[in-house]
């Protein structure tokens, strides 16, 4: 549509009128209570400029919308149309209407006009009844009121028009209240004769039903625009509305899920580090590298990186030769204690539990190796000691040779 491309919304400064989406029925008062002529020009033909007056401002704001018309006296409620967006259909439709009956059958006409809107095409349209009444209602107030809460309870709408019949004042304000939900039900009594009714109608909350609150979104602000005037128009703007809220909308969207992700991101980096600390390393340095932590001050966490100039602003002066002594000296008394090495190896961070085990096991068989080998060093020790095998030689055995026998004993032979 060309119309709806070249306008901008903003430009013109425009905030349209937003009405919500329903299929109307308007029920006309017909009987012979029409007749009278205290309203100008007669209560009848002024509930036929009412009719008018009502779906005109119901289409023109809301293309989509749709108004039926029934007539309630006569032998018979009758739908005489059905709900659709053609003004000029139901414009015959009200001229071809008879006044007939002496009273109005106000139950049936309700609950025929409900169960026309329930078959409505676009289940998306709100369901709402106009009553325009002229005569006196027979109805008991007690069976008004059971109307009432059925209706309410399907979601049904109701505005009542009642022109010049002051007994119906109680019971249709009593049945108003009953079906009302969320301020969606109107009454209106027109007593003045001197006023026309369809002005009267025009500017009450009945005809602008459905509409937004002044101030809000979708309410004219200055507007240039007449939506009766020109519905073309009116429905390009619109249109050119509900698309601008779509966009700001789905940018809102991606601008939230943008900032998921950053900080998903943010979150990774900052646990990546100790991870590849931790992978990098063999056994040995993980040891190393815990034992030194554990020195330098244990329970205290690892310092953040620094910038170059701030280290060389807290460089402190390199140890002495005997303390780093000291410090060798401490790390193999630490080393030897395996309960504190397991301490340091379950305490290391970014480690994985496979990973503490293998390293566990390795210091584990490294002491036993070491005790090992400290027994048969022991053993040899006590062997090279103890046992020292020599032979004697006494020094007179020593000048007779053949008169000493291998224990040093002296042999004499007999001649």
């Amino acid at each position: 549509m060309c119309i709806r491309d070249s306008i901008n919304a903003e430009y013109m400064g425009i905030l349209l009128i937003r009405m919500t989406l329903e299929a109307t029925i308007i029920c006309l008062d017909n009987s012979d209570w029409g007749r009278n002529g205290d309203f100008i020009p007669t209560r009848w033909e002024s509930i036929q400029d009412t009719a008018r007056v009502l779906y005109e401002a119901k289409l023109s704001v809301n293309r989509e919308s749709t108004v039926g018309l029934m007539t309630m006296a006569g032998p018979r409620v009758d739908l005489i149309a059905t709900p659709c967006t053609d003004d000029s259909r139901l414009s015959t439709s009200i001229q071809s209407i008879k006044i007939q009956g002496e009273h109005v059958d106000f139950i049936k006409a309700i609950e025929i006009s409900q169960l026309a809107l329930k078959h409505r095409q676009n289940k998306n349209q709100k369901q709402r009844v106009i009553l325009l009444i002229c005569s006196i209602l027979v109805e008991q107030p007690s069976v008004l009121q059971t109307l009432a809460k059925k209706a309410k309870k399907n979601g049904l709408a109701i505005d009542i028009v009642n022109i010049g019949s002051n007994e119906n004042v109680e019971k249709l304000q009593n049945f108003i209240e009953t079906v009302n939900n969320a301020d969606n039900s109107h009454f209106l009594h027109i007593e003045n004769r001197s006023l026309r009714v369809p002005d009267v109608v025009i500017s009450s909350p009945i005809a602008q039903s459905g509409a937004s609150a002044p101030g809000e979104i979708g309410h004219p602000v200055n507007s240039a625009v007449d939506p009766s005037q020109d519905p073309e128009l009116a429905e390009a703007i619109r249109q050119s509305l509900e698309e601008q809220k779509n966009t700001l909308a789905k940018s809102s969207t991606e601008e939230k899920k943008e900032q998921k992700t950053e900080e998903k991101k943010e979150e990774k980096k900052a646990e990546a580090p100790a991870q590849e600390v931790a992978e990098g390393l063999t056994e040995e340095e993980e040891l190393q590298r815990a034992i030194e932590l554990s020195i330098r001050g244990e329970g205290q966490e690892v310092k953040k990186e620094e910038s170059p100039k701030v280290a060389e602003e807290r460089k402190e002066p390199a140890a002495p030769v005997k303390e780093q002594k000291k410090t060798e000296d401490l790390e193999a008394q630490l080393m030897q204690n395996p309960e504190f090495v397991k301490d340091l190896i379950q305490s290391l961070p970014g480690m994985t539990e496979e990973g503490r085990k293998k390293v566990l096991s390795s210091v584990v068989k490294k002491e036993e190796t070491k005790k090992d080998e400290k027994k048969e060093e022991e053993t040899k020790k006590q062997q090279q000691g103890t046992y020292n095998i020599c032979l004697l030689y006494t020094s007179d055995a020593a000048d007779d040779t053949p008169c000493v026998d291998l224990g040093g004993r002296r042999s004499i032979q007999k001649k």
